[in-house]
């Protein structure tokens, strides 16, 4: 039973860092949208780089496809699935809108994705605790 535990608190870790990866990308959108110049005072000036955006859309992208696939596998939830895919294509959409030029859209975008993405990752918390409950799980 321990080993069982171990192993649903290492799948959930990736949700719970799925969370803080994809609220950081859409503060990241929000703070270059709305306080660009805060950031440079900050010293953080390096985080409005194209390079620090896909960094960041990398990242949560990695995790948000990683929950989905052990979701997949633990609960079998197509409404959890469904959003951690959304919120994936969501960011990558805003990414390519912003290299085309349209960074205001694109933003938008960018922070609804991410606001998807951490509903996608909570869901997924709590349909894997519910399978877990009633015995369900594959993983």
């Amino acid at each position: 039973m321990n080993e069982e535990v171990c192993r649903h608190s290492r799948f959930n870790a990736v949700d719970r860092i799925g969370v803080f990866a994809s609220s950081a990308c859409a503060a990241h959108c929000a703070l270059s949208a709305f306080l660009p110049s805060a950031l440079g005072a900050l010293g953080l000036g390096v985080l409005l780089g194209h390079e620090a955006e896909w960094g960041f859309v990398l990242v949560a992208v990695a995790f948000a496809a990683t929950a989905l696939l052990l979701g997949w596998l633990r609960h079998r939830s197509g409404f959890v699935a469904a959003v951690l895919a959304i919120g994936i294509g969501g960011l990558l959409l805003a990414r390519m809108m912003e290299e085309a030029g349209s960074s205001g859209a694109g933003t938008a975008t960018g922070l609804l994705a991410g606001v998807v993405l951490v509903t996608g990752h909570l869901s997924n918390l709590r349909a894997s605790r519910l399978a877990s409950r009633m015995g369900q799980t594959s993983l």
